[in-house]
């Protein structure tokens, strides 16, 4: 089966530099034994390529890149399309191909406010055959509002030997990778994290931000709170995913605050995987990212982290079975094979589903 991955505009599918869902597709069709032909569409131009096979896009605008996408996938003439992320974009490209696709959904649809709403979230969905949310918590809510639609979830894998880390052997540091906003959990990450640090002198912190400048002036303000104890704070902006790698191979603890409904929990599996104890807000996916292995906040505020940070700092035993069964339980449960065999077995019924009802 010839499948094409088509990716929005603005993302180059760049190794170098890749973005969470750009990860995601890597792990989930890397080597494997199916048999298809799978090709990435995606923008230009990009720094490093290798593994799957890529066509690039190059257009000056959406609108460009919108028919030189039809243009190219077309000539590609694909069994199925995969389109990831954006439904608003990408939908013109799945009306004009008509072929059996799938919208891939990295995030939370958010529920229609009213009936005009609806009306312009069910056209949206409309030409995709069915839509792969990245966890169960996401699919219901949206099958919550458009139970006629099918759908299916399937939980982001990791290739844990990528993320390497021995959860017996970690520097008394505490991580963050993410974005520094409000809706990640940051304000209250940097409360809990300055309690911890004034009252535990042998420990530090090292975050990794992303994206730093979408909320620079805030996350400054933000940072500033924490100047009583900033010489044993690394501050690491804009770093590539080997970086963040590095830094979650050496801290023995992870905080994941999210204050928002995560649509599952990258950064969790990533933080498991490099053996750290991770504390986590379990809002949205997260839940099912961690299972039972992660220290989870009643509420996500700056004394509820201190007190988890104070409690896995001061419990050494408690610190290490968390991280030792977590970093298990990813390498069983969300294992890159697995994942693979299950996104395979949907996208033949989505074929199937649409070529009976031809």
């Amino acid at each position: 089966m010839k499948i094409a991955i088509v990716l929005p505009s603005g993302y180059a599918f760049d190794e170098a530099h890749p973005n969470s869902i750009e990860t995601v597709i890597r792990t989930l069709n890397a080597p494997h034994d199916f048999g298809h032909d799978i090709t990435v569409f995606c923008d230009s131009p990009a720094k490093q390529r290798s593994g799957l096979n890529v066509i690039e896009i190059a257009a000056t605008n959406r609108l460009q890149f919108k028919s030189k996408m039809i243009e190219t996938l077309r000539a590609y003439d694909p069994d199925f399309i995969e389109f990831h992320q954006q439904a608003i974009e990408l939908r013109p490209i799945a009306k004009a191909l008509k072929r059996p696709c799938a919208l891939y959904r990295h995030n939370e649809v958010k529920a229609p406010k009213h009936w005009f709403d609806r009306i312009k979230t069910r056209l949206r969905h409309d030409p995709y055959s069915a839509l792969i949310f990245v966890s169960e918590a996401m699919k219901k809510a949206f099958q919550g509002q458009f139970p006629d639609k099918t759908c299916y979830s399937l939980a982001n894998a990791i290739e844990a030997t990528l993320w390497p880390g021995d959860a017996r052997h970690k520097s008394k540091t505490i991580a963050f990778a993410g974005r520094a906003s409000p809706e990640k959990g940051f304000a209250p990450l940097v409360a809990g994290i300055l309690q911890a640090l004034l009252t535990h002198k042998d420990w530090g912190a090292e975050l990794v931000l992303g994206r730093f400048d979408t909320h620079k002036d805030w996350a400054q303000g933000e940072l500033a709170k924490l100047d009583p104890v900033m010489e044993r704070v690394t501050l690491r902006k804009d770093q590539p995913l080997s970086q963040v790698k590095l830094s979650l191979k050496d801290a023995a603890i992870a905080v994941i605050p999210s204050l928002w409904q995560e649509p599952f929990g990258l950064a969790a599996l990533e933080a498991h995987a490099a053996g750290c104890a991770v504390i986590s807000s379990g809002r949205g996916g997260l839940r099912e990212a961690s299972g039972d292995h992660a220290y989870y906040l009643n509420e996500v505020t700056g004394d509820e982290i201190a007190e988890a940070l104070n409690t896995l700092i001061c419990d050494d035993a408690k610190r290490f079975t968390l991280a030792q069964s977590g970093q298990d339980f990813v390498r069983s449960a969300h294992n890159p094979e697995t994942r693979k065999g299950a996104l395979n077995e949907i996208r033949l019924a989505i074929v199937a589903a649409f070529t009976a009802g031809s």
